[in-house]
């Protein structure tokens, strides 16, 4: 049998990269949802986090010439 017919010859790819589909037992939990007063306390947080200026750093300029 050529490469190209044993390629053939496999199964539809699955992306389990050989190893069997996990079991309906063995997926992670997800996790809760949030609550709507946990988004907002977050998204307030957030809004905060982006609206408070931070100091900029000085611009610093090339002068040509000699040093003082």
């Amino acid at each position: 049998m050529t490469p190209y017919e044993r390629l053939m010859a496999e199964a539809i790819p699955t992306g389990t990269f050989g190893r069997a589909r996990p079991t309906a037992q063995q997926h992670a939990e997800t996790a809760p949802a949030w609550t709507a007063k946990e988004q907002a306390a977050h998204r307030a947080e957030l809004l905060d986090a982006i609206s408070t200026p931070r100091p900029r750093r000085p611009r610093l300029r090339v002068i040509d010439g000699h040093a003082a």
